[in-house]
């Protein structure tokens, strides 16, 4: 894992930026500053990440881009709303139940929930409001009761793709190349932000419904239920006599949510619950196998192979990483 973080002596203006080379659940934790998320990787491979945090004038903006397919949930920071924007997309993905697709905006209430199922090479932005900015945005009253998807604000994704990946601080204005910079102020971003709310929030016919609800609630339920015993062996037919559903509708849930089993999913789960532990290097001098075995995962000979598949190396050589 390599980190780049750039410094000035101006606060809250210039970008800091975080490249991942390996899969680190703790790592992306705080993508959204001040939140507190649980990634899992459920897609095989190699994963990558690119991470920035931009603080304009009162404005907290973080972004980022994975290679892989992720499931994460957590809780957005009290105090704060957050404006999500889709800023690339190759598929369609879910957040809280809801499709969402490229240049959708997603407005989450102060300290809601997030659970998302994100597709590889998704680019995301998220700017965190204050309840001071809102006022000054004249969108005090607006304020969401609830997560709202709101599809297509090209000019607003064009905005925020080109300030994250073009942004220079007002101190470096002057050095930098003409075409190379941009230069954004609160009050343009309070514009744009002005508009999303007032020409999208009252009309109930452009706010995208969350038909995805039961599939992503299942899906939660079932990790609920799986973290719960993880260290023990997994009956699939317990879990739905438990959730009081079918194995066969357990099944279809999953796989339209995940691509996976119910099976493949715990398997996944396991081995993304050994990764944590193996990269806070404090194994407390238990073997890899030994911490395999805590995370139920009984056929060792076959783990390795598994761990393999899924991040792109041994485990042993995620053991050695520093």
């Amino acid at each position: 894992m390599t980190i780049h973080k750039t410094t000035s002596s101006l606060v809250n203006t210039t970008p800091e930026t975080q490249s991942l080379s390996l899969f680190d659940a703790d790592a992306l934790s705080d993508a959204v500053r001040s939140s507190s998320f649980e990634h899992v990787q459920i897609e095989r491979g190699e994963f990558r990440a690119d991470l920035k945090h931009i603080d304009v004038d009162r404005l907290t903006i973080d972004s980022g881009r994975y290679t892989r397919k992720l499931i994460a949930r957590g809780e957005f920071p009290p105090g704060k709303v957050i404006l999500g924007c889709v800023l690339d997309s190759r598929e369609e993905g879910c957040i809280n139940g809801y499709r969402f697709r490229l240049n959708d905006v997603v407005i989450y209430p102060e300290g809601s929930e997030l659970h998302y199922i994100l597709p590889a090479a998704t680019s995301w932005c998220a700017i965190q409001l204050s309840e001071t900015l809102l006022v000054e945005a004249g969108c005090a009253e607006m304020r969401p009761d609830r997560v709202k998807v709101l599809p297509g604000n090209r000019q607003l994704a064009q905005l925020m793709s080109c300030l994250v990946n073009n942004y220079t601080p007002h101190s470096e204005a002057g050095t930098a190349r003409s075409g190379q910079s941009t230069q954004l102020n609160e009050e343009t971003l309070l514009d744009q932000i002005r508009y999303v709310f007032n020409d999208y929030y009252d009309d109930c016919d452009k706010v995208r419904s969350p038909n995805l609800h039961n599939r992503m609630a299942m899906v939660r339920l079932f990790e609920h239920k799986v973290r719960e015993r993880i260290d023990k062996k997994v009956r699939i037919p317990e879990l739905c006599n438990e959730l009081a559903v079918s194995e066969r509708v357990l099944e279809y849930r999953l796989k339209e949510a995940t691509g996976m089993t119910p099976k493949q999913y715990l398997n996944v789960l396991r081995l993304n619950s050994v990764r944590k532990e193996l990269l806070k290097r404090n194994t407390d001098n238990r073997t890899i196998n030994q911490i395999a075995r805590h995370f139920g995962i009984i056929h060792l000979g076959r783990f390795a192979a598994a761990y393999h598949r899924q991040f792109g190396e041994r485990p042993s050589d995620t053991l050695r990483r520093e």
